[in-house]
């Protein structure tokens, strides 16, 4: 992947549902590359993973009243080689609050190991932890980890505990799609294979023990449903996922050419956590899928609700391009 600094403009080819209206958020002011009329801009690097952490509010922007903005907790795909071990694989994103666009606040975070790329944040609904989890990156990383980040008031980010990629229904080969469920006071952890070169994957839940002292246990029982993007063609079915407080399962899916593109995405509710069956909570297939939004031109790696309800966020890796992030912002709940 490419770690070239472009300048760039927003993309205007994002394309909503009569459901939706897709507000954009920017690019972070920096000061690598001077346009044409002086400025100075860089694209953000790439946001492969995203999960809501907070709303600041009381926020005063320049020259506006009192408002409030959200922030984010992204990561980057880096992986552990000579060109990118040393590059950091966290950051904080804040909502535009002006025209300089998002603020990106790169992170410094100590892992017991060098994470390889790192393609999902899972947020533990109503705490503040959350679930950093490498892919397994085609099979090329032979001990993929999740690690367990947690943030205080401050949004200070410590890495607090990791065990390694638990015995799944299927050969783990690239995971980039992960959230967590809390049903019945219980926690469970959702995945699904981003399953290049099918247009079918498979959403897989367990059960998820999270200890105080950081220390993570999954079970050995799954459920499993099946989903199919019909649209991009050729996408990649599942990019990015999160999931309601309700239990309904958003899940993004993209179309990937290469470092340039042209890009293409779309974002379905695919599936309900409802009680019942032998692990206390199973997945129901949405039958069939209920398109959210097509955006035509980005590459959606990362779903996020805020406060586990909408507005809902989609975070892009545009390759080449950097980083974007997308409000969607629903008139309608699905479901």
């Amino acid at each position: 992947m490419g770690r070239r600094l472009l300048t760039r403009g927003l993309l205007s080819a994002v394309v909503g549902l009569n459901l939706l209206v897709l507000a954009a958020c920017g690019v972070e002011r920096a000061t690598e590359v001077s346009s044409p009329g002086g400025s100075r801009y860089r694209a953000p690097r790439e946001f492969s993973g995203i999960a809501w952490l907070a709303t600041e509010r009381g926020f005063v922007g320049p020259g506006r009243d009192a408002e409030s903005r959200e922030v984010f907790l992204v990561c980057h795909d880096a992986r552990d080689n000579d060109a990118e071990r040393d590059l950091p694989r966290l950051a904080i994103v804040w909502t535009p609050v002006d025209t300089d666009g998002i603020a990106v606040k790169e992170l410094r975070v100590d892992f017991p190991s060098v994470p390889n790329d790192l393609e999902s944040i899972a947020r533990l609904p109503g705490r503040d932890e959350a679930l950093l989890v490498e892919s397994g990156a085609d099979g090329d990383d032979l001990d993929p980890t999740i690690y367990l980040a947690r943030w205080d008031k401050d949004l200070d980010v410590e890495v607090v505990g990791s065990a390694p990629w638990p015995k799944t229904p299927e050969p783990l080969t690239n995971v980039e799609a992960t959230a967590v469920a809390t049903v019945g006071g219980r926690d469970y952890f959702v995945y699904a294979e981003r399953a290049q070169g099918s247009d079918t994957t498979r959403i897989h839940m367990t059960r998820l023990t999270v200890g105080k002292s950081g220390a993570l246990a999954f079970g050995r029982k799954w459920t499993s449903v099946s989903f199919t993007a019909p649209e991009p063609p050729g996408a990649r079915p599942a990019s990015g996922l999160d999931i309601d407080a309700k239990g309904d399962v958003y899940v993004s899916s993209a179309y990937d050419p290469g470092d340039l593109g042209p890009f293409d995405s779309a974002v379905y509710r695919a599936a309900t956590v409802e009680r019942g069956g032998p692990l206390g909570a199973e997945l129901v297939a949405v039958e069939p899928p209920q398109m959210l939004a097509r955006s035509s031109g980005l590459k959606v790696e990362g779903v996020a609700l805020v406060s586990g309800a909408f507005p809902l966020f989609i975070s892009d890796d545009d390759e080449d391009y950097g980083g974007l992030l997308r409000q969607l912002r629903v008139t309608q709940a699905g479901g």
